[in-house]
């Protein structure tokens, strides 16, 4: 993939060190110090960067982020001969990935109508061939678009924390899935360090949990209109080409697009909507330093989630055994 390095504009152009407008001084911190940490990035390698800049490398990085999520920590061999539900399916990306594992059948459902849009379009391409998926827009909420008792398996990868009705969302997986049936989830959690999702603009770990949220938007505000930014394949028109307007001066709260999940509200959830847990894993930092210190701080209750990267969860119903 094409290095940062080759991705931002010429250092000649690169010549403002505040914000275009007035903003306070805490956001002028935070402004400042994320343009040194993106001007580090760019000196070394991105890949995260890189892969985000177009849609094509987007799709391509996200489609091997996707794999490594599915057969890292799920048994793939139980995805042949299963009816799968892609909750939260985006653009299709896993179901395809389903379909290739062997599903019986595979239906995607998001809240999204433009991500189902592409997904279909993408799918009637697809049409009698093995990797051909089913995917259906959910008007609702508070309602699968699917009957019940359908699935055997449920499949929810990098989608949970921003599901809008958490109780709603697990009574719905209780009433489709089967007897035996299984969900799958892939989370990374609200208190992590980069659980605000604003990496692209402020690379700072956990700012969201330290400064107020007004703060960090003037800040993102800020660097979207800073000559140095570089822009991601969602900052760009698809129809023009060119750099959207910024959003960021007019947005107030994370939510709904982040719901503020942790694992102890999550696993309360499941209890009383008739569901189990029946694993978890916890996965912390990388590195050696790093890594040894997450593994530790993460088992402190409260700030646990802090110190966690992503959380693997194994769902079935409460009847079902281990």
């Amino acid at each position: 993939m094409q290095s940062m390095t080759n991705m931002v504009a010429p250092a000649t152009e690169v010549v403002r060190t505040q914000p275009r407008r007035k903003i306070g001084v805490l956001a002028g911190a935070v402004f400042r110090l994320s343009r040194l940490l993106r001007a580090r990035m760019s000196r070394g390698s991105s890949e995260h960067v890189a892969a985000t800049s177009t849609e094509d490398r987007y799709r391509m990085w996200r489609q091997q982020e996707l794999r490594q999520q599915l057969t890292d920590h799920f048994d793939v061999t139980r995805v042949r001969g299963r009816d799968v539900l892609d909750f939260g399916c985006g653009t299709g990306e896993l179901s395809r990935m389903l379909c290739e594992y062997g599903g019986r059948s595979v239906t995607g459902v998001d809240m999204s109508a433009e991500a189902i849009d592409k997904a279909n379009r993408d799918a009637t391409c697809e049409r009698g061939t093995a990797s051909s998926a089913t995917f259906v827009h959910a008007h609702d909420n508070k309602r699968i678009p699917v009957e019940d008792d359908s699935s055997d398996l449920i499949c929810t990868f990098d989608v949970l924390e921003h599901v809008p009705d958490i109780d709603a969302a697990c009574c719905e997986w209780r009433r489709v899935l089967r007897r035996d049936g299984r969900v799958w989830i892939w989370w990374s959690p609200w208190r992590g360090p980069f659980g605000h999702h604003l990496s692209s603009l402020i690379p700072i770990p956990w700012v969201h949990l330290l400064l107020p949220q007004k703060t960090i938007f003037s800040a993102c505000a800020a660097m979207y209109d800073d000559p140095a930014f570089v822009p991601r394949k969602w900052d760009i028109d698809p129809d023009t080409g060119q750099k959207k307007p910024n959003k960021w001066h007019d947005v107030e709260s994370f939510e709904p697009f982040l719901n503020r999940l942790t694992r102890r509200s999550f696993e309360r959830v499941v209890s009383r909507s008739g569901l189990k847990v029946l694993r978890r894993e916890t996965h912390g930092f990388r590195g050696r330093i790093s890594g040894w210190l997450s593994a530790v701080l993460r088992k402190i209750p409260v700030i646990g989630d802090c110190f966690v990267s992503y959380y693997i969860y194994e769902v079935g119903r409460a009847s079902q055994g281990g």
